[in-house]
């Protein structure tokens, strides 16, 4: 296996993150990734900051109370190197704490105007960043970046850091992958060996219950709930097929029901919080959404369809699915009509 490094550059508001950055570096160290950041921000230091970002794999935010030290244009410096982040693309996590008013008054903001300008920096980023996750105590952070990280490689792949003397490594890696794609090309078409194959198919009809996260505003306030949402496979597909008509890479799933979710989910969180009036980063359970793809192949609805030039598994709507959408809106219509 090919010994890969990925480098995370951490930013904060200041020193009174200290904590949250020594548990987040000592989690990532021990993850095996490498940790950037710079802890004393001045004017001179920002373009340090750029180049380390330029460098980095993945940009870590961690917001607690404090909107944090100001350049001379009376923006932050963590929030101008969040917005140098976004310019240069770079997947971005943010962990920011549950509940940022009831941690010590040493803590918080103490001037009105970087008050307001935290919350407002707070709500630009749950909207602005699809990875934003709530913590409360150290504990729950480190746990949360052991959780989180993962998903992180998953979803936003990145070539990393490779040692020099695994030159040789890579090499055979590339070599194996061509082989790979030779096999693949030749077995086009066949099902790829899957344990969750074995599921029973589903009808069409058939109801699927599924929990997903989201984020919750109400009265002002905003909270993080996990709701239920039903439906049945007949939705699904018919969801997935508006854009898997033509091939879309593997990560389109959680794209299309994420949005699909943010959609649908003030309905399902008002059985929770009636008075709740908007919704916004819905993210599907992960095993959902493996079940949801497992049964897309298993029912031959949507399946895969090859790999792109940087190795992506391609899915596509397939004739049955698309059929199987006709027939049962049909038999509808009549039962209507009847």
């Amino acid at each position: 296996m090919l010994d890969k490094r990925y480098q995370v550059f951490i930013t904060t508001s200041g020193k009174e993150m200290q904590p949250e950055r020594m548990v987040v570096s000592q989690t990532l160290i021990g993850m095996g990734f490498f940790s950037w950041g710079l802890e004393q921000r001045t004017p001179l230091s920002t373009a340090f900051a750029r180049r380390q970002i330029d460098d980095c794999d993945y940009v870590l935010l961690l917001l607690g109370s404090q909107y944090g030290e100001q350049s001379v244009s009376g923006v932050g410096y963590m929030h101008l190197e969040y917005i140098y982040a976004v310019t240069k693309q770079k997947p971005i996590i943010v962990f920011m704490h549950e509940n940022p008013e009831a941690r010590s008054l040493e803590l918080q903001e103490q001037r009105p105007e970087l008050k307001e300008k935290f919350e407002e920096f707070r709500h630009q980023l749950q909207k602005e960043v699809e990875q934003v996750v709530c913590y409360r105590t150290l504990r729950d952070l480190e746990l949360a970046v052991r959780s989180y990280m993962p998903q992180m490689l998953e979803r936003n792949p990145v070539v990393g850091w490779v040692r020099p003397q695994n030159i040789q490594v890579l090499q055979d890696e590339i070599d194996n992958l061509k082989s790979q794609l030779v096999r693949s090309k030749i077995e086009q078409g066949k099902k790829e060996a899957d344990p969750f194959l074995t599921l029973p198919k589903v009808s069409i009809n058939e109801v699927f219950n599924f929990d997903y996260r989201i984020h919750v505003y109400q009265d002002g306030n905003f909270k993080e709930l996990n709701p239920i949402r039903e439906t049945t496979w007949l939705e699904l597909v018919s969801i997935l097929s508006q854009d898997f008509k033509e091939p879309l890479p593997e990560e389109f799933f959680s794209k299309v029901l994420n949005d699909y979710l943010n959609a649908k989910g003030l309905a399902d969180v008002q059985l929770l919080m009636p008075r709740a009036h908007a919704v916004a980063r819905a993210q599907i359970n992960i095993r959902a959404l493996h079940t949801i793809k497992q049964q897309m192949r298993n029912n031959e609805w949507i399946l895969p369809v090859g790999r792109d030039d940087r190795q992506r598994m391609m899915w596509k709507m397939t004739e049955k699915g698309l059929k199987s959408i006709e027939v049962t809106q049909l038999i509808g219509r009549r039962n209507i009509s009847i």
